[in-house]
């Protein structure tokens, strides 16, 4: 928790406090906090004063933990008791200290402003998905390997949300707060409508897939050029943070993102391949099995091992609906001749000569 207010926390720590968090929610109250002081706290000297503030709530942090792995003597009652009321005095002194802080350097903010500085984060974990409702009624998706931020109140000019990883929007119409949705590489903006964000931070693309409505799209790079896209179009932008990045995204003058707009076939819905996870299915079409195997990794909670990179550029399509592991291994062999081995959760991958 001291990391994240510092922001030195990496994605796997993170991705361990949430974890952690799930396990023990009596810690979430305490997150809430953190979240919010990570979020507004402002002061004179930043760097300075951050660095001491989470190394004192670090220090702190650190006792509790180490309280809770102490060693107390058969029969000794008395040591256990004061075990827990220190451990639970130390996390009452933590979130006061962080209160405190947050309060005292926020003090002319209104009792609202404060409560819109709460973040909610849900981070899905792989092989799973989780749906959630907005505090307007706008109903969320979240793919597997997706984290999602959203403020407990929205304000009162925008509604606006953070994602990495995949989520399906049904948006809440209020033609007066336009929904926003943020991403490393662009930015959504909705005013009441159905549309698909896939933004996974390895993957090769950003893909957003609109079904009904309309929706404006702004690439953070090239803030002048707004995107509009129609029912029934997707919009296709190189990831600026993937590390397989196409070399025509980047040119001498520094960064630039590529992006193209395609028409969905027409079929229903649910015969797109760009929402065929809402009904748990994989379809692939002439894609990578480097970027199939990123799939079958989040729906599987699976890691994926190639033995070598021609292996990883074999285009294969097909459909994975309720096969298990094997058998969706099994299929894609019927179309592209390999051999693996299964070693716990980590799949290895090797060309059928080798």
């Amino acid at each position: 928790m001291a990391k994240s207010i510092g922001k030195t926390a990496t994605e796997k720590e993170l991705a361990e406090l949430e974890v952690f968090l799930d396990q023990f929610p009596e810690y979430r109250k305490m997150q809430k906090v953190t979240d919010a002081l990570k979020s507004d706290l402002k002061q004179p000297d930043p760097t300075a004063k951050q660095k001491d503030l989470s190394e004192r709530i670090e220090e702190l942090w650190y006792k509790i933990k180490n309280s809770g792995e102490s060693s107390v003597p058969f029969g000794g009652k008395s040591k256990v008791r004061s075990l827990v009321n220190w451990q639970w005095a130390a996390a009452a002194v933590l979130i006061f200290t962080i209160s405190g802080v947050f309060f005292y350097t926020s003090r002319p903010r209104s009792v609202n402003q404060l409560t819109k500085a709460v973040i909610h984060h849900i981070y899905v974990p792989y092989g799973k998905t989780t749906g959630i409702v907005m505090p307007d009624g706008t109903k969320v998706k979240l793919n597997a390997g997706s984290s999602f931020f959203y403020p407990e109140t929205f304000s009162k000019a925008t509604r606006e949300v953070s994602l990495e990883g995949e989520a399906f929007f049904e948006v809440t119409k209020n033609a007066k707060k336009p929904f926003l949705v943020h991403t490393s590489t662009l930015t959504i903006k909705v005013l009441g409508t159905v549309f698909n964000v896939k933004a996974y931070r390895n993957d090769k693309n950003i893909e957003t897939t609109l079904l009904t409505g309309k929706v404006q799209v702004e690439l953070k790079n090239e803030t002048e050029k707004n995107i509009i896209l129609l029912p029934n179009e997707k919009l296709i932008v190189a990831n600026s943070l993937s590390r397989t990045i196409n070399a025509s995204a980047v040119n001498t003058g520094g960064a630039k993102i590529d992006y193209k707009v395609t028409a969905l076939p027409q079929v229903k819905t649910e015969g797109i391949k760009e929402t065929a996870w809402l009904d748990n299915r994989i379809v692939f079409t002439n894609e990578s099995f480097e970027e199939v195997a990123k799939q079958i990794e989040r729906k599987y909670n699976v890691q994926m091992i190639f033995d070598e990179q021609s292996l990883k550029n074999e285009q294969i399509s097909g459909v994975l609906e309720n096969e298990s592991l094997e058998q969706a291994l099994q299929i894609i062999k019927m179309i592209t001749p390999f051999k693996f081995r299964i070693d716990g959760r980590i799949i290895y991958l090797t060309h059928t000569g080798t």
